[in-house]
């Protein structure tokens, strides 16, 4: 009995709900890509989605089932290309049969993202057609020629990222700086033009932090006057954070301060002394000075309590400002008694628990502020009081000599780095970069007490030309830096380069300085009233 052998072929046929018998049509996608978004590029990128709508569509066994196509991104990680990972997951699903592509280094240029993806869509039954090669995924010598093929389209992005970088090192050694829009500037041409509604808001940041403002506070402050980012959204933290280290505000331009440390998933990190930075100086007409944007970030990387001002946005003017003359604590605005008797006080939160710490009297809130707005009246109305106010400014203001030694010292300690660069083991050079170090980081803190003071003085004197019409626009905050009180007496305080946590430490020292300005005060209604004094201190 001889063996017979039949063929069974595979029946490619399908059945429509009307039972009608026809050819099996496979379900067909495209994918393009192209990874920049130069004109001609963008040519390309269209020429491939039309040549493959029409590839598909004149195929009558074919049925289209979309055209999946990424602008402008890379290839070397799949996970970053939108459209590559929605034709997977659709892939995946059961909705695809064939994927149609121009070449394997359109597909990826990531030799494990190329073989991984190929051997999960073939387990699924969905072949790939690479075009270019003329090669099917379903092929048996796929797995050989793809790690061959990707791995020479892989070495080729790696040849591009090499490129690309030595194009930007030669822009960065010749100061080339790219003008991208941010608050604050316009580009035209290619240049940084100063947008200057915008600029009044970047100088409003800056001066808000040398008044000792916290960014979350400063944020507080734009939100609350309706003012919003260059997107639209409201002020954050990180926001105000970033534009006060962003150099380009001072007119200079930091050029790598990134880099990418993998051109397959074009992680970037920060170039702490990883490769070359170049630092352009006067690239552009700055907002604000190099001197306010130094002594701003000084603030910044000042952590102590001795630095801080705990100026805040409060809808109570004297919020943090007013402290007890006995006890020298914070005055608390608080509301007395019920019904008609109720009014509100500052109160010094006299017990902790069940100890007594302190028994002062409690000043009336209204009466305190009506009083502090009568002071600072009668300080602009009198110039001899206006002139001492200037020239104890003026005294503490000394920029121009700690400008010229600080500029001196840097010079020195540039000559002396080099020098350590020539002689890296003379110990005499070392130690007298340090020591110059020191005195440079003594005298910045000394510039930071001046340009705060002078930004505080240009606030004064503009008030002197405003004839303070409106009690609405004046900010205690840049007038006064403490105010001591009680139910009998107020001292305002002035000091041109004290912080308020440091007059605060001083404060029974505060008491005894002469006052400049005395007055009884009776409130508006004449059924009040309190004494008050002006200080200066040094």
């Amino acid at each position: 009995m001889s063996r017979d052998i039949k063929v069974i072929k595979p029946i490619n046929v399908t059945k429509d709900e009307s039972g009608v018998v026809g050819i099996k049509k496979k379900r067909v996608a495209a994918y393009a890509r192209v990874s920049t978004d130069y004109e001609d590029q963008i040519n390309s990128y269209k020429v491939q989605c039309e040549e493959y709508t029409n590839v598909i569509n004149s195929n009558p066994n074919y049925i289209f089932s979309g055209i999946f196509a990424d602008q402008g991104l890379s290839g070397t990680q799949a996970k970053k290309r939108p459209e590559f990972m929605k034709m997977i997951a659709k892939a995946k699903a059961g909705d695809l049969d064939l994927i149609l592509t121009k070449s394997i280094s359109r597909f990826a240029r990531n030799v494990v993202d190329t073989i991984t993806t190929v051997r999960e869509l073939r387990e699924l039954g969905v072949e790939i057609y690479f075009e270019k090669e003329n090669i099917s995924s379903l092929d048996p010598k796929i797995d050989f020629m793809l790690t061959i093929l990707s791995s020479i389209a892989q070495e080729e992005s790696r040849s591009i990222s090499s490129n690309v970088k030595w194009a930007y090192d030669k822009k960065f050694k010749n100061g080339v700086v790219d003008a991208r829009r941010i608050y604050g500037y316009d580009v035209v041409d290619g240049k940084f033009v100063i947008n200057e509604s915008e600029a009044e808001i970047i100088n409003k940041i800056f001066k808000l932090t040398l008044k000792r403002y916290k960014p979350s506070d400063i944020a507080k402050t734009l939100n609350s006057e309706g003012i919003k980012t260059i997107k639209g959204n409201p002020w954050t933290y990180g926001t105000i954070r970033h534009i006060l280290q962003n150099e380009r505000y001072c007119g200079d331009a930091l050029l790598r301060k990134t880099v990418c440390i993998d051109y397959l998933t074009k992680k970037t990190v920060k170039n702490n002394n990883i490769a070359d930075k170049y630092y352009v100086s006067n690239n552009h007409e700055p907002i604000v000075s190099k001197e306010m944007f130094d002594s701003v970030q000084l603030i910044l990387k000042d952590t102590s309590s001795q630095s801080r001002n705990n100026n805040k946005e409060s809808k109570y003017p004297l919020t943090g400002m007013i402290i007890c003359p006995k006890c020298g604590r914070s005055l608390k605005r608080q509301q007395v008694n019920r019904g008609k008797n109720m009014r509100v006080v500052f109160n010094c939160n006299h017990y902790y628990g069940n100890e007594l710490l302190c028994n002062s009297s409690n000043p009336d809130y209204n009466l305190i502020i009506e009083a502090t707005m009568d002071s600072i009246k009668e300080i602009f109305s009198n110039n001899n009081v206006l002139n001492n106010l200037f020239i104890v400014f003026n005294n503490n203001v000394a920029l121009n000599t700690l400008r010229s030694d600080l500029k001196a010292l840097k010079d020195e300690n540039n000559h002396l780095i080099n020098l350590h660069h020539e002689n890296p083991e003379d110990a005499h050079i070392f130690n007298q970069i340090e020591h110059n170090d020191t005195k440079i980081s003594a005298l910045e803190q000394e510039v930071l007490l001046g340009v705060s003071s002078s930004v505080r003085l240009d606030y004064i004197k503009s008030l002197v030309k405003s004839e303070l019409e409106n009690d609405s626009d004046l900010n205690i905050r840049d007038i006064y830096s403490l105010v001591i009180a009680d139910a009998q007496k107020v001292i305002f305080v002035i000091s041109p380069t004290k912080t308020r946590d440091e007059l605060i430490s001083k404060y029974k020292d505060v008491l005894d300085v002469e006052s400049i300005l005395s007055k009884s005060f009776v409130n508006k209604s004449g059924t009040a009233n309190v004494f008050y004094e002006v200080k200066l201190y040094e």
